[in-house]
């Protein structure tokens, strides 16, 4: 063999062994982890009531005569909100008319029947056990026409409802016997809100 031969069989066997002295440098150990199949969803806010469509209806009231119905009003969401009522009376009927808002519980919801209603033992403004508004139904209007300055579920002391609360609302509507004439053939339409928001 020539020298000329050897010398480069030589340069090659080097490079050879360089290409794996460097491949050898740079190879490391290496071993991953995983955490599959994350999610992230919104919370739900819902809220229901028993009515069905049905329009509570208090038609030919006399002077000194009280009508009443009740609602159960339930929350299906699954992040705790506070609720407030508010609502609209439209109609020249609403300041001659008497309303009683009471909160309670019912047995056997059978909207508007009140037949198992019973109403909370807290006297909330000092009206009696669990009412909550007692006015005019032209002030509720007034006072109380959307979520900001709706009536608080419970006054003084609201209290979160969570998934599956439900109270029930007997509304009760008083003519009062001393009423002017003038409320004569008069009459008034109401639409009632509850409105979740989350805290």
């Amino acid at each position: 063999m020539t020298l000329a031969r050897r010398l480069l069989m030589t340069t090659i066997a080097l490079a050879i062994t360089a290409v794996a002295i460097a491949a050898a440098t740079w190879s490391s150990f290496s071993a991953t982890t995983a955490n599959p199949s994350n999610m992230v969803s919104a919370g739900t806010v819902n809220i229901a009531d028993n009515d069905g469509g049905a329009t509570f209806s208090v038609p030919g009231m006399v002077p000194g005569t009280s009508l009443s119905g009740c609602i159960r009003v339930t929350y299906t969401g699954s992040l705790q909100s506070n609720v407030h009522m508010y609502g609209s009376f439209s109609g020249s009927l609403a300041p001659f008319l008497n309303l009683t808002i009471t909160r309670g519980g019912e047995s056997a919801p059978a909207f508007p029947a009140c037949t198992s209603f019973t109403p909370d033992a807290t006297n909330y403004i000092g009206a009696g056990a669990g009412v909550v508004y007692s006015g005019t139904a032209a002030a509720f209007d007034s006072a109380h026409s959307n979520y900001s300055n709706g009536l608080v579920d419970v006054p003084g002391s609201p209290q979160a409802w969570t998934t599956n609360s439900a109270h029930s609302y007997e509304f009760t509507f008083t003519l009062p016997s001393g009423v002017s004439s003038a409320a004569q053939g008069l009459s008034t339409s109401a639409t009632l809100d509850w409105e979740a928001q989350n805290t």
